[in-house]
Protein backbone atom coordinates (compact mmCIF):
# COMPACT_ATOMS: atom_id res chain seq x y z
CA UNK A 1 0.00 0.00 0.00
CA UNK A 2 2.78 2.38 0.97
CA UNK A 3 4.63 1.55 -2.21
CA UNK A 4 1.50 2.35 -4.23
CA UNK A 5 1.15 5.72 -2.47
CA UNK A 6 4.80 6.57 -3.21
CA UNK A 7 4.24 5.75 -6.87
CA UNK A 8 1.12 7.94 -7.00
CA UNK A 9 2.95 10.86 -5.34
CA UNK A 10 5.89 10.48 -7.75
CA UNK A 11 3.56 10.52 -10.75
CA UNK A 12 1.74 13.56 -9.37
CA UNK A 13 5.02 15.47 -8.91
CA UNK A 14 6.07 14.67 -12.46
CA UNK A 15 2.71 15.75 -13.86
CA UNK A 16 2.90 18.99 -11.88
CA UNK A 17 6.43 19.69 -13.18
CA UNK A 18 5.34 18.92 -16.73
CA UNK A 19 2.34 21.24 -16.37
CA UNK A 20 4.55 24.04 -15.05
CA UNK A 21 6.92 23.54 -17.98
CA UNK A 22 4.03 23.78 -20.44
CA UNK A 23 2.89 27.00 -18.77
CA UNK A 24 6.39 28.48 -19.02
CA UNK A 25 6.65 27.67 -22.72
CA UNK A 26 3.18 29.04 -23.33
CA UNK A 27 4.10 32.28 -21.57
CA UNK A 28 7.32 32.57 -23.55
CA UNK A 29 5.43 31.98 -26.80
CA UNK A 30 2.86 34.61 -25.86
CA UNK A 31 5.57 37.15 -25.03
CA UNK A 32 7.45 36.50 -28.28
CA UNK A 33 4.21 36.71 -30.25
CA UNK A 34 3.37 39.99 -28.52
CA UNK A 35 6.86 41.36 -29.19
CA UNK A 36 6.62 40.37 -32.84
CA UNK A 37 3.19 41.94 -33.18
CA UNK A 38 4.37 45.16 -31.51
CA UNK A 39 7.18 45.64 -34.05
CA UNK A 40 6.58 47.65 -37.20
CA UNK A 41 6.33 45.38 -40.22
CA UNK A 42 5.09 45.92 -43.77
CA UNK A 43 2.11 43.74 -44.75
CA UNK A 44 -0.93 43.90 -46.96
CA UNK A 45 -4.12 45.14 -45.30
CA UNK A 46 -7.62 43.77 -45.93
CA UNK A 47 -7.86 45.85 -49.12
CA UNK A 48 -4.55 44.57 -50.50
CA UNK A 49 -2.64 47.80 -49.84
CA UNK A 50 0.90 47.55 -48.45
CA UNK A 51 0.84 49.11 -45.00
CA UNK A 52 2.95 49.52 -41.89
CA UNK A 53 1.42 47.26 -39.26
CA UNK A 54 1.91 47.45 -35.52
CA UNK A 55 -0.02 45.36 -33.01
CA UNK A 56 -1.96 43.97 -35.96
CA UNK A 57 -3.27 47.38 -37.10
CA UNK A 58 -2.25 49.91 -39.74
CA UNK A 59 -0.20 52.60 -37.99
CA UNK A 60 -1.65 55.57 -39.87
CA UNK A 61 0.23 58.08 -37.72
CA UNK A 62 3.64 56.71 -38.81
CA UNK A 63 5.84 58.27 -41.47
CA UNK A 64 9.34 56.82 -41.85
CA UNK A 65 10.87 53.51 -42.96
CA UNK A 66 9.73 49.98 -42.11
CA UNK A 67 10.55 46.52 -43.45
CA UNK A 68 9.37 43.08 -44.41
CA UNK A 69 11.11 40.07 -45.94
CA UNK A 70 11.17 41.81 -49.33
CA UNK A 71 13.08 44.90 -48.22
CA UNK A 72 12.87 48.26 -46.44
CA UNK A 73 10.11 50.65 -47.51
CA UNK A 74 9.24 54.34 -47.32
CA UNK A 75 6.08 54.76 -45.24
CA UNK A 76 3.86 57.83 -45.43
CA UNK A 77 0.82 58.03 -43.13
CA UNK A 78 0.93 54.30 -42.55
CA UNK A 79 1.20 53.10 -46.16
CA UNK A 80 4.09 52.34 -48.53
CA UNK A 81 4.70 55.37 -50.75
CA UNK A 82 5.75 53.80 -54.05
CA UNK A 83 6.25 57.28 -55.56
CA UNK A 84 8.93 58.21 -53.02
CA UNK A 85 12.47 58.77 -54.34
CA UNK A 86 15.12 60.58 -52.29
CA UNK A 87 16.66 60.61 -48.83
CA UNK A 88 14.36 59.47 -46.01
CA UNK A 89 14.95 58.56 -42.38
CA UNK A 90 13.78 56.53 -39.44
CA UNK A 91 15.13 55.92 -35.95
CA UNK A 92 18.00 53.83 -37.36
CA UNK A 93 19.42 56.28 -39.88
CA UNK A 94 19.04 58.14 -43.18
CA UNK A 95 18.51 56.06 -46.33
CA UNK A 96 18.22 56.54 -50.09
CA UNK A 97 14.80 55.42 -51.34
CA UNK A 98 13.92 54.74 -54.98
CA UNK A 99 10.29 54.04 -55.95
CA UNK A 100 9.41 53.56 -52.31
CA UNK A 101 12.15 51.05 -51.49
CA UNK A 102 15.58 51.50 -49.87
CA UNK A 103 18.22 50.97 -52.57
CA UNK A 104 21.12 49.30 -50.75
CA UNK A 105 23.26 49.27 -53.91
CA UNK A 106 23.15 53.02 -54.50
CA UNK A 107 26.19 55.30 -54.28
CA UNK A 108 26.07 58.99 -55.17
CA UNK A 109 24.65 62.31 -54.00
CA UNK A 110 20.90 62.62 -53.38
CA UNK A 111 18.62 65.07 -51.62
CA UNK A 112 15.70 65.72 -49.32
CA UNK A 113 14.24 68.96 -47.96
CA UNK A 114 17.22 69.38 -45.64
CA UNK A 115 19.93 69.29 -48.30
CA UNK A 116 22.03 67.09 -50.57
CA UNK A 117 23.71 64.04 -49.06
CA UNK A 118 26.54 61.65 -49.86
CA UNK A 119 25.05 58.14 -50.18
CA UNK A 120 27.17 55.02 -49.79
CA UNK A 121 25.59 51.57 -49.83
CA UNK A 122 22.09 53.06 -49.63
CA UNK A 123 22.76 55.15 -46.50
CA UNK A 124 24.00 58.66 -45.75
CA UNK A 125 27.75 58.39 -45.12
CA UNK A 126 28.30 60.76 -42.21
CA UNK A 127 32.08 60.21 -42.45
CA UNK A 128 32.26 61.52 -46.03
CA UNK A 129 34.49 64.56 -46.54
CA UNK A 130 35.85 65.86 -49.84
CA UNK A 131 34.73 65.97 -53.47
CA UNK A 132 32.03 63.61 -54.75
CA UNK A 133 29.94 63.62 -57.90
CA UNK A 134 26.49 62.96 -59.29
CA UNK A 135 24.86 63.74 -62.63
CA UNK A 136 24.53 67.42 -61.67
CA UNK A 137 28.21 68.04 -61.00
CA UNK A 138 31.11 67.58 -58.59
CA UNK A 139 30.36 68.70 -55.05
CA UNK A 140 32.17 69.51 -51.82
CA UNK A 141 30.84 67.27 -49.04
CA UNK A 142 31.38 67.96 -45.34
CA UNK A 143 30.37 65.24 -42.87
CA UNK A 144 28.03 63.65 -45.40
CA UNK A 145 26.28 66.84 -46.53
CA UNK A 146 26.97 69.09 -49.54
CA UNK A 147 28.20 72.43 -48.17
CA UNK A 148 27.09 75.06 -50.68
CA UNK A 149 28.56 77.83 -48.55
CA UNK A 150 32.13 76.59 -49.08
CA UNK A 151 34.64 78.23 -51.43
CA UNK A 152 38.22 76.96 -51.40
CA UNK A 153 40.12 73.76 -52.14
CA UNK A 154 39.09 70.15 -51.59
CA UNK A 155 40.18 66.78 -52.91
CA UNK A 156 39.12 63.34 -54.05
CA UNK A 157 40.92 60.35 -55.53
CA UNK A 158 41.42 62.22 -58.80
CA UNK A 159 43.13 65.29 -57.38
CA UNK A 160 42.72 68.62 -55.60
CA UNK A 161 39.99 70.95 -56.86
CA UNK A 162 38.87 74.55 -56.65
CA UNK A 163 35.40 74.75 -55.10
CA UNK A 164 33.04 77.69 -55.55
CA UNK A 165 29.81 77.71 -53.54
CA UNK A 166 30.08 74.00 -52.83
CA UNK A 167 30.71 72.89 -56.42
CA UNK A 168 33.88 72.27 -58.47
CA UNK A 169 34.40 75.28 -60.75
CA UNK A 170 35.78 73.69 -63.93
CA UNK A 171 36.06 77.14 -65.52
CA UNK A 172 38.57 78.32 -62.92
CA UNK A 173 42.03 79.04 -64.42
CA UNK A 174 44.82 80.99 -62.79
CA UNK A 175 45.98 80.98 -59.19
CA UNK A 176 44.48 80.67 -55.73
CA UNK A 177 46.17 81.71 -52.49
CA UNK A 178 45.63 80.14 -49.08
CA UNK A 179 47.85 80.36 -46.00
CA UNK A 180 50.58 82.08 -47.96
CA UNK A 181 50.73 79.25 -50.53
CA UNK A 182 49.88 80.06 -54.16
CA UNK A 183 48.26 77.26 -56.14
CA UNK A 184 48.16 77.04 -59.94
CA UNK A 185 44.74 75.97 -61.18
CA UNK A 186 43.83 74.70 -64.66
CA UNK A 187 40.17 73.92 -65.45
CA UNK A 188 39.35 73.80 -61.76
CA UNK A 189 42.12 71.35 -60.85
CA UNK A 190 45.15 72.20 -58.73
CA UNK A 191 48.37 71.30 -60.49
CA UNK A 192 50.46 69.07 -58.18
CA UNK A 193 52.65 65.97 -58.11
CA UNK A 194 49.71 63.58 -57.75
CA UNK A 195 50.81 62.33 -54.32
CA UNK A 196 48.39 62.24 -51.40
CA UNK A 197 48.99 62.62 -47.66
CA UNK A 198 46.56 61.49 -44.96
CA UNK A 199 47.50 63.29 -41.76
CA UNK A 200 46.22 61.30 -38.77
CA UNK A 201 46.42 62.25 -35.10
CA UNK A 202 46.07 59.75 -32.23
CA UNK A 203 45.31 59.80 -28.51
CA UNK A 204 43.63 63.23 -28.20
CA UNK A 205 41.91 65.50 -27.92
CA UNK A 206 44.21 67.15 -25.42
CA UNK A 207 45.80 70.48 -24.48
CA UNK A 208 47.36 71.11 -27.93
CA UNK A 209 44.42 70.11 -30.12
CA UNK A 210 42.99 73.63 -30.37
CA UNK A 211 46.36 74.93 -31.56
CA UNK A 212 46.50 72.17 -34.18
CA UNK A 213 42.98 72.95 -35.42
CA UNK A 214 44.05 76.56 -35.96
CA UNK A 215 47.06 75.50 -38.04
CA UNK A 216 44.97 73.15 -40.18
CA UNK A 217 42.37 75.86 -40.74
CA UNK A 218 45.07 78.34 -41.78
CA UNK A 219 45.89 76.16 -44.81
CA UNK A 220 42.43 74.71 -45.37
CA UNK A 221 43.78 71.22 -44.61
CA UNK A 222 41.54 68.41 -43.35
CA UNK A 223 42.94 65.65 -41.12
CA UNK A 224 41.71 62.49 -39.40
CA UNK A 225 41.54 62.32 -35.59
CA UNK A 226 41.61 58.93 -33.87
CA UNK A 227 40.13 59.99 -30.55
CA UNK A 228 40.23 58.64 -26.99
CA UNK A 229 38.90 59.71 -23.61
CA UNK A 230 42.36 59.93 -22.05
CA UNK A 231 41.80 63.65 -21.39
CA UNK A 232 38.06 63.96 -20.56
CA UNK A 233 38.14 67.72 -20.02
CA UNK A 234 38.93 68.17 -23.74
CA UNK A 235 36.02 66.06 -25.05
CA UNK A 236 34.44 69.20 -26.52
CA UNK A 237 37.26 69.35 -29.08
CA UNK A 238 35.81 66.26 -30.78
CA UNK A 239 32.81 68.36 -31.74
CA UNK A 240 35.11 71.15 -32.94
CA UNK A 241 37.05 68.68 -35.08
CA UNK A 242 33.86 67.33 -36.59
CA UNK A 243 32.29 70.75 -37.24
CA UNK A 244 35.49 71.92 -38.96
CA UNK A 245 35.15 69.10 -41.50
CA UNK A 246 37.83 66.78 -40.15
CA UNK A 247 37.25 63.02 -39.93
CA UNK A 248 36.65 61.60 -36.45
CA UNK A 249 37.49 57.94 -35.76
CA UNK A 250 37.69 55.73 -32.67
CA UNK A 251 40.97 54.89 -30.90
CA UNK A 252 39.36 53.27 -27.79
CA UNK A 253 38.15 54.92 -24.60
CA UNK A 254 40.96 54.15 -22.16
CA UNK A 255 43.93 53.41 -24.49
CA UNK A 256 45.07 51.11 -21.68
CA UNK A 257 46.69 48.00 -23.16
CA UNK A 258 46.06 45.91 -20.05
CA UNK A 259 42.37 46.81 -20.18
CA UNK A 260 41.60 46.59 -23.90
CA UNK A 261 43.76 43.63 -24.91
CA UNK A 262 42.90 41.15 -22.16
CA UNK A 263 40.18 39.69 -24.41
CA UNK A 264 38.23 40.51 -27.60
CA UNK A 265 35.15 41.23 -25.47
CA UNK A 266 37.11 43.69 -23.32
CA UNK A 267 38.35 45.48 -26.43
CA UNK A 268 34.91 45.95 -27.96
CA UNK A 269 33.38 47.00 -24.64
CA UNK A 270 36.00 49.75 -24.39
CA UNK A 271 35.49 50.63 -28.06
CA UNK A 272 31.73 51.03 -27.53
CA UNK A 273 32.31 53.41 -24.62
CA UNK A 274 34.25 55.65 -26.99
CA UNK A 275 31.63 55.32 -29.70
CA UNK A 276 29.12 56.70 -27.19
CA UNK A 277 31.35 59.74 -26.63
CA UNK A 278 31.78 60.27 -30.37
CA UNK A 279 28.04 60.02 -30.93
CA UNK A 280 27.38 62.45 -28.09
CA UNK A 281 29.79 65.01 -29.56
CA UNK A 282 29.04 64.60 -33.29
CA UNK A 283 25.54 63.10 -33.44
CA UNK A 284 26.82 59.98 -35.22
CA UNK A 285 28.86 56.86 -34.63
CA UNK A 286 32.09 56.47 -36.57
CA UNK A 287 32.80 53.59 -38.94
CA UNK A 288 36.59 54.12 -38.75
CA UNK A 289 39.06 53.06 -36.07
CA UNK A 290 42.70 52.45 -35.20
CA UNK A 291 44.03 49.88 -32.74
CA UNK A 292 46.29 51.33 -30.03
CA UNK A 293 49.82 50.29 -30.97
CA UNK A 294 48.59 49.35 -34.45
CA UNK A 295 47.62 45.95 -35.80
CA UNK A 296 51.23 44.76 -35.53
CA UNK A 297 51.69 45.50 -31.81
CA UNK A 298 53.19 42.68 -29.75
CA UNK A 299 52.50 44.20 -26.32
CA UNK A 300 49.01 42.66 -26.52
CA UNK A 301 50.63 39.18 -26.18
CA UNK A 302 51.19 39.89 -22.49
CA UNK A 303 47.44 39.98 -21.94
CA UNK A 304 45.85 37.63 -24.51
CA UNK A 305 47.42 35.42 -27.16
CA UNK A 306 45.90 35.98 -30.62
CA UNK A 307 43.75 38.93 -29.61
CA UNK A 308 44.92 41.12 -32.52
CA UNK A 309 44.15 38.41 -35.08
CA UNK A 310 40.67 38.05 -33.64
CA UNK A 311 39.65 41.70 -33.29
CA UNK A 312 41.12 42.73 -36.65
CA UNK A 313 38.79 40.16 -38.27
CA UNK A 314 35.87 41.21 -36.09
CA UNK A 315 36.30 44.84 -37.15
CA UNK A 316 35.11 44.04 -40.67
CA UNK A 317 32.19 42.04 -39.30
CA UNK A 318 31.20 45.15 -37.36
CA UNK A 319 31.38 47.33 -40.49
CA UNK A 320 34.45 49.10 -39.12
CA UNK A 321 37.40 50.13 -41.32
CA UNK A 322 40.70 50.12 -39.42
CA UNK A 323 43.86 52.04 -40.31
CA UNK A 324 47.54 51.59 -39.56
CA UNK A 325 50.25 53.78 -41.16
CA UNK A 326 53.14 53.73 -43.62
CA UNK A 327 54.82 56.95 -42.41
CA UNK A 328 55.57 57.42 -38.71
CA UNK A 329 56.39 60.77 -37.08
CA UNK A 330 57.91 58.65 -34.27
CA UNK A 331 56.62 61.26 -31.83
CA UNK A 332 55.48 58.49 -29.48
CA UNK A 333 58.88 56.84 -29.81
CA UNK A 334 62.37 58.30 -29.62
CA UNK A 335 61.67 61.62 -31.36
CA UNK A 336 61.20 64.51 -28.93
CA UNK A 337 61.77 67.63 -31.06
CA UNK A 338 59.85 69.51 -33.73
CA UNK A 339 62.83 69.25 -36.09
CA UNK A 340 62.83 65.49 -35.64
CA UNK A 341 59.10 65.23 -36.41
CA UNK A 342 59.53 67.45 -39.48
CA UNK A 343 62.40 65.31 -40.80
CA UNK A 344 60.60 62.01 -40.15
CA UNK A 345 57.47 63.05 -42.02
CA UNK A 346 59.00 64.93 -44.96
CA UNK A 347 61.50 62.15 -45.60
CA UNK A 348 58.86 59.43 -45.21
CA UNK A 349 56.27 60.78 -47.65
CA UNK A 350 58.80 60.90 -50.50
CA UNK A 351 58.60 57.10 -50.85
CA UNK A 352 54.82 56.71 -51.21
CA UNK A 353 52.16 57.84 -53.67
CA UNK A 354 49.73 57.68 -50.75
CA UNK A 355 51.16 58.38 -47.29
CA UNK A 356 49.14 57.50 -44.20
CA UNK A 357 51.02 59.51 -41.57
CA UNK A 358 50.89 58.67 -37.85
CA UNK A 359 51.15 61.66 -35.48
CA UNK A 360 49.92 62.51 -31.98
CA UNK A 361 48.15 65.76 -31.12
CA UNK A 362 49.03 65.18 -27.45
CA UNK A 363 52.68 66.01 -28.22
CA UNK A 364 53.58 69.74 -28.21
CA UNK A 365 56.63 69.28 -30.44
CA UNK A 366 54.44 67.56 -33.07
CA UNK A 367 51.84 70.32 -33.11
CA UNK A 368 54.59 72.96 -33.23
CA UNK A 369 56.06 71.24 -36.30
CA UNK A 370 52.80 71.07 -38.26
CA UNK A 371 52.87 74.58 -39.78
CA UNK A 372 56.27 73.91 -41.32
CA UNK A 373 55.34 70.38 -42.41
CA UNK A 374 52.13 71.43 -44.15
CA UNK A 375 53.82 74.33 -45.89
CA UNK A 376 56.65 72.08 -47.15
CA UNK A 377 54.18 69.47 -48.43
CA UNK A 378 52.04 72.03 -50.25
CA UNK A 379 55.05 73.73 -51.81
CA UNK A 380 56.21 70.33 -53.06
CA UNK A 381 52.90 69.48 -54.72
CA UNK A 382 51.27 67.13 -52.21
CA UNK A 383 47.50 66.91 -51.70
CA UNK A 384 45.92 66.32 -48.28
CA UNK A 385 42.89 64.10 -47.74
CA UNK A 386 40.98 62.59 -44.82
CA UNK A 387 40.52 58.88 -44.31
CA UNK A 388 37.21 57.64 -45.73
CA UNK A 389 35.34 54.33 -45.32
CA UNK A 390 35.90 52.44 -48.55
CA UNK A 391 38.89 54.64 -49.43
CA UNK A 392 42.63 54.15 -49.07
CA UNK A 393 43.88 52.31 -46.02
CA UNK A 394 47.10 50.61 -44.96
CA UNK A 395 47.46 47.53 -42.78
CA UNK A 396 50.55 46.36 -40.96
CA UNK A 397 51.20 42.65 -40.53
CA UNK A 398 49.33 41.16 -37.57
CA UNK A 399 51.89 39.91 -35.05
CA UNK A 400 49.59 38.49 -32.37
Amino acid sequence: MQNNMRIVRSIAKRLTAALLLVCVFAAMYSLSAFAASSERVVKQDSKGRWACMKNGKVEKSYTGIAHNKYGWWRIRDGYVDFDATGVCSNEYGWFYVKDGRVDWEHDGIEHNKYGWWRIRGGQVDWCANGVFQNKHGWWYVKQGCVDKSYTGLASNGLGNWYIKNGKVDFEKNGTYEKGGIEYKIVNGKVQNNGKVIYLTFDDGPAAYTDQLLGILDKYGIKATFFVTNCYPSYQYDIKKEYNAGHAVAVHTYTHNYGTIYRSPEAFWNDHERMQAVVEQQTGHRSTMMRFPGGTSNTVSRRYCRGVMSTISKQAGQRNMTFYDWNVDADDAGKTRTSDGVFNNITSGVRYHDQSLVLCHDVKPYTVNAMDRIIKWCLQNGYTFRTCQPGGYTYHLRVAN
